[in-house]
């Protein structure tokens, strides 16, 4: 388990990065150039189908001379269950996780091969990038759009909500969350910013942007009790 200050997250020999929005180039380029020197760039389109996005990520690492980028789209949790994608994931250097819908990120992946193999790869030094959706669902739970709704997400950080596209109203809705849960706590990241978590418990902010991190009422008890 990494862990820095009051924040911990699952282990392993990758980074884990967590961007608020897509209008990040800096936030990409410092994935690219802490990603292996070998293997490939993974774009995984699982919470929105949009074939233009995809290729406008394609073109993007091209230009900035990565490796070859591969996109994979999973439409069902079916396909999350077919081994060429989760050998994909597992041939990945840097692992990509678009924005969109989170249910459907959360659907699709949930106890899947495709998610061990992303597990895997971290585990063996692949950067992990979650854009968005895909930032929320490394956290324990989420927050749905009613703000009244919180889901079971990948646990990644233990207690945590992510919050990405961090706006008034979304701070106001995790404190209510917060206070539902006062032994949780919460990062809020804005458009383009990032929070990135190393292998030797580095913590980083790449991109621009504010993170906010907001803890509940009875953290400090939890933490206490550990």
């Amino acid at each position: 388990m990494g862990q820095k200050g009051p924040l911990r997250w699952r282990g392993g020999h990758g980074w884990l990065v967590l961007c608020g929005g897509e209008e990040a180039e800096e936030v990409h380029r410092m994935a690219l150039a802490r990603s292996a020197s070998e293997g490939l760039v993974v774009v995984v389109m699982a919470a929105a189908e949009d074939p233009g996005r995809a290729q406008r990520y394609e073109r993007q690492y091209r230009e900035w001379g990565s490796p070859p980028c591969r996109v994979l789209t999973l439409r069902s949790r079916e396909e999350a269950f077919q081994t060429a994608h989760a050998r994909l994931l597992l041939d990945a250097r840097l692992i990509l996780i678009a924005d969109g819908d989170v249910r459907r990120l959360l659907e699709t992946f949930f106890d899947t091969p495709a998610l061990q193999a992303m597990i895997t790869a971290y585990h063996s030094g692949a950067v992990v990038l979650g854009i968005g959706a895909g930032a929320e669902a490394m956290g324990t739970w989420v927050l749905r759009s009613s703000w009244e709704e919180t889901l079971g997400a990948w646990g990644w950080l233990p207690g945590a909500f992510v919050v990405s596209h961090y706006t008034p109203e979304a701070a106001r809705a995790l404190q209510a969350a917060l206070h539902r849960r006062p032994f949780a706590y919460g990062i809020g990241l804005a458009e383009g910013a990032a929070l990135a978590l190393g292998p030797d418990d580095q913590i980083e902010r790449w991109g621009e942007g504010e993170i906010t991190v907001v803890f509940g009422a009875r953290w400090l008890d939890r933490e206490e009790g550990r």
